[in-house]
């Protein structure tokens, strides 16, 4: 750490200098990156770091102590710019150790006289500028009153007040001083603009100009914790053996913040939209400042107008500008509390909250759950919602339906242990406790219900999607359940796929995936025959390659369904961690979504989707009225390319253990466009896995089956099908060979094989 000799002797420095010391910030910047490495917060920062190249002030909320160094690192990390700050005055009461280490990483006290004047400055030398508007915690993530405008809880004034307005002021000050410096180059005024320049510390007038022709632009950005905790941990114990006199603020902070370092806890950091300066100004409040710049001697006597305007003009403008300040903080306190991450805790303390208010003491537990997954539907549909992997990734909420969510459920415990909610074995009773008042230091452990259901209270479709769906679950059908359902398919494509994408792109030779695009589907029948078809697609493939069956199905009279396995239809880098029963769920969702709609149905499978039919037709679920299987990889040809891996279990085992060998098999696939070029040596060990537990539970197979293989299938055995159809225990078992030498003869028909399919499919159709 670099610090002046005076500080590290600890003298008093009667003119402390303010500024970046950057060996200092590096080395901070780097110690913090170890330490992050040893805490369980997951910090996130969101959008596009581009932002950060055009803001010049960044506003944050503020709920954790430790959260006020957390921007500037990111910002650093993300674009390497120097970030400048302001703190509270009481940590540069004493010219301390701790005082000048602040002071050398932009840190400035909020009583410093040119407070403003220094924060223009240091912008206008490229650095970022971190403000934290609320001026303080928000514990109880209370914005707005009961009016509806913003305004927070003061502990100095012990009253609710409105936002601070001093980056409002920054930032239209600054823009004041960066048309004097243009009216200057208009003027032609060279010793001036070099006289600026030198007083600023910029390397020439080209730099200052540069500077004067960027608009001024404020970002505000939302900080969101998830999941807040209250319950113990180890420094709130160790804090209470070391100090039995803790005051409940100290105890609060240590236990609420502890949590969030030592557990883990997502910290979402959202941008909230830009907001330029200048750009809502009326033509005479431009009059006005353009009047004024030519006045101008300092970038501090812009600033001194709002405190001491000297003339009738500079009166009416400060007056404007102390409006046009609260128009801005009231703009970018809305940006602030709108780019809220939303989860599902939210969503959660938003139900309850709503339910309580209204004097609707006991809930379904099963209403409950359907109620809230309706209310993830509904606030995806929102245009600019901000929505937690929580309620984005389907896998994370999917299981809501049968009332089993690892994450509510500590939300549940949590609120049964604070007292808010009863929990009994069909229904909840929430208890009066969750109307009560509590204190602004208590309120994090007294009632986090409330704390959730105030940080999302300014985004107001939030409510409006919560009210939605406690409407709609009285009456929802189970074909509309269906729909949402298949929605959820549509965007676990879609998060698996963005996220296989950010995974590729880090290395440096990415797998090829398909080109076609390989999003499940739904065709349902415009003249339905009552039956509906699951397609299933090969191992490596995608839905893509089976649509133009499913059209010609759909044309037909059958509903058809193509599901998509987990790990398909987007990298193989997101194939390579799943595993078999992954792909065996992803039919059973398949299944559950179809059942609404068809009186039968039957799976149609090729490849790896055949095996997969038939393990779960071992399960006899209702409805099922027949399996097709097309080239089950159930038996491997000697010569085919991939037999010498899948012929040894524990070659596959000892293969993916050595850290030196490759995680994909290079291949050349029949149809590139619908499958990956490459095969996860994972994916591998797991076909095995399902081959050997389908010997298990062929017997179990008693509904009609129509297995069918090329004659010169280049992959498969000429046995394998005739394999199955042996172990089958169905009164209706069909096997059929095919000519053809491709082992996928669904894609292309070969040998007539969709004819073959259909006659299977409308045979008991007709009979109806």
């Amino acid at each position: 750490m670099f610090l002046k000799q005076s500080r590290m002797e600890g003298h008093p420095n009667p003119n402390p200098e303010y500024g970046i010391n950057t060996s200092t910030y590096d080395w901070s910047v780097r110690v913090f990156r170890q330490i992050k490495k040893l805490l369980k917060v997951r910090i996130t920062l969101h959008g596009s770091p581009e932002i950060i190249d055009r803001g010049h002030i960044f506003l944050f909320n503020h709920f954790a102590r430790f959260e006020t160094f957390i921007p500037q690192y990111l910002m650093y990390e993300a674009r390497k710019v120097y970030c400048c700050s302001v703190a509270s005055a009481e940590f540069f009461e004493e010219d301390s150790v701790l005082a000048g280490f602040l002071r050398d990483v932009g840190v400035i006290p909020n009583n410093y006289p040119r407070l403003l004047p220094w924060l223009a400055e240091q912008i206008l030398l490229g650095r970022k500028v971190v403000i934290f508007p609320e001026g303080g915690m928000v514990k109880d993530r209370r914005v707005l009153d009961k009016r509806g405008r913003y305004s927070i809880y003061s502990r100095v004034s012990m009253d609710r007040r409105k936002h601070h307005t001093g980056a409002a002021v920054l930032a239209m000050g600054l823009e004041i001083f960066k048309m004097a410096v243009r009216r200057a180059e208009q003027q032609g005024n060279r010793q001036r603009l070099s006289a600026w320049a030198e007083a600023l510390g910029l390397e020439s007038r080209e730099a200052l100009l540069a500077a004067a022709h960027q608009p001024t632009v404020v970002v505000p950005a939302n900080i969101t914790f998830y999941p807040i905790r209250v319950n113990e941990h180890i420094l709130s114990s160790a804090a209470e053996l070391l100090s039995r006199g803790l005051s409940r603020r100290h105890a609060e902070e240590i236990l609420i913040e502890g949590n969030i370092l030592l557990r883990n806890t997502d910290m979402d950091i959202q941008f909230g939209h830009p907001i330029i300066a200048a750009e809502s100004w009326h033509h005479w409040e431009t009059w006005l400042a353009k009047w004024l710049a030519p006045r101008i001697g300092s970038i501090d006597d812009v600033f001194a107008i709002t405190r001491k305007p000297a003339s009738t003009k500079e009166r009416l403008l400060a007056g404007r500008l102390r409006q046009r300040a609260s128009i801005m903080r009231n703009n970018y306190m809305r940006e602030m509390y709108q780019a809220v991450t939303v989860n599902l805790s939210h969503l959660a303390s938003t139900l309850i909250m709503y339910c309580v208010r209204r004097n609707r003491a006991v809930i379904d537990r099963a209403q409950f759950f359907r109620t809230l997954y309706l209310a993830i539907k509904y606030t995806q549909l929102l245009p600019h919602a901000h929505l937690h992997r929580s309620l984005q990734d389907p896998d994370e909420y999917r299981n809501l339906l049968e009332g089993e969510h690892l994450g509510l459920q500590e939300f549940i415990d949590t609120a049964k242990a604070s007292g808010l909610i009863e929990v009994h074995p069909d229904r909840y009773r929430l208890l009066p406790k969750l109307l009560h008042e509590h204190e602004f230091d208590e309120i994090r452990i007294e009632n986090v219900i409330a704390v959730y259901a105030n940080e999302v209270e300014p985004i107001s479709g939030i409510t409006e999607a919560v009210k939605r769906a406690l409407s709609a679950e009285k009456k929802l059908s189970l074909v509309e359940l269906a729909n949402l359902q298949f929605d959820d398919e549509v965007r676990s494509w879609r998060w698996d796929l963005k996220h296989s994408a950010k995974h590729a792109s880090s290395t440096a030779a990415p797998p090829i995936t398909a080109t076609v695009t390989p999003r499940p589907f739904f065709l349902k029948a415009r003249s339905s025959n009552g039956a509906g078809v699951i397609l299933v697609h090969e191992l490596l493939a995608s839905p893509a390659e089976i649509r133009g069956f499913g059209e010609r199905l759909a044309d037909l009279g059958f509903h058809a369904l193509g599901v998509r396995l987990k790990g398909h239809g987007t990298s193989p880098y997101d194939l390579k961690d799943r595993h078999w029963e992954d792909w065996l769920d992803s039919l059973r969702r398949g299944y559950d979504i179809m059942k609404p709609y068809a009186s039968q149905i039957y799976i149609v499978g090729t490849g790896i989707g055949g095996l997969l039919a038939l393990q779960l037709a071992s399960e006899n679920p209702e409805r099922l009225a027949g399996i097709v299987a097309i080239s089950p990889p159930f038996k491997f040809s000697a010569a085919g390319p991939m037999a010498p891996l899948l012929r040894s279990t524990n070659l596959l085992v000892r293969w993916m253990s050595r850290r030196t060998s490759p995680p994909f098999v290079e291949r050349t696939p029949e149809y590139p466009q619908y499958a990956y070029r490459e095969v996860p040596l994972r994916t591998l060990y797991e076909l095995r896995r399902l081959t050997q537990e389908l010997e298990e539970r062929l017997s179990d197979v008693q509904c009609p089956v129509l297995l069918a293989q090329a004659d010169h299938d280049p992959i498969l055995a000429p046995e394998s099908a005739r394999m199955i159809y042996k172990a089958l225990s169905s009164k209706t078992k069909i096997l059929q060979s095919v000519q053809a030498d491709r082992h996928n003869i669904l894609v292309e028909d070969f040998g007539g094989i969709r004819d073959i399919v259909i006659r299977f499919l409308t045979r008991d159709a007709l009979a109806r």
